[in-house]
């Protein structure tokens, strides 16, 4: 299996099939739209790549970061829905926008999908609602992690649960490092 890539673009196809070379080899490589359009020909990519293979050929997927392959993953295992149809989904609207329609229950927005009906929509919201926070590793949950670390830190210095209400409100999403810095400074 071949895990990640990493290259010079030689060829794009809009058809959403790159050419990459790596060691002397080149690699064609079928992409969501949302990923081919971050490349550029002649520049060097590094692609995490899902190998999938049938009885008559080896295809390789590629994907700008190891999340966006986890989401293909959990699409491939949503019965009817094959590497080419998830390809499509992820195509059709970015991974962010997709987590929260499936969340949401929001099947018109994941019908607007070429090739994705409604019933289609709807069976992708029964099996995969609240299982994808975790596949494409929300960076939300990573800043309320941030925010009841710097809400801990501040804790252990000895301030009040009024005062950290207060000054944590002021403070805007970022690494812990800046948000405790903030939040310093909004108490002080």
């Amino acid at each position: 299996m071949i895990g990640w890539l990493s290259g010079t673009i030689r060829e794009i196809d809009p058809a959403g099939i790159v050419l990459l070379e790596t060691g002397g080899v080149g690699y064609e490589i079928t992409m969501s739209l949302q990923t081919l359009v971050k490349l550029k020909q002649g520049e060097r990519a590094e692609l995490s790549i899902h190998t999938h293979v049938r009885e008559d050929q080896i295809t390789l997927f590629g994907f700008g970061n190891g999340s966006e392959r986890s989401m293909f993953r959990k699409l491939t295992t949503v019965s009817g829905i094959g590497a080419r149809m998830a390809l499509n989904l992820m195509s059709g609207m970015a991974t962010d926008e997709f987590i929260t329609a499936i969340e949401n229950a929001d099947d018109l927005a994941i019908a607007r999908t070429p090739g994705i009906g409604k019933k289609t929509a709807q069976r992708l919201i029964l099996e995969l609602q609240g299982k994808l926070g975790a596949a494409a590793g929300s960076s939300s949950s990573l800043q309320s992690n941030h925010l009841s670390e710097v809400r801990s830190a501040l804790t252990n210095l000895g301030y009040k649960p009024a005062q950290l209400d207060a000054a944590l409100k002021k403070v805007e999403p970022a690494d812990f490092e800046t948000m405790f810095r903030a939040a310093l400074k909004a108490l002080g």
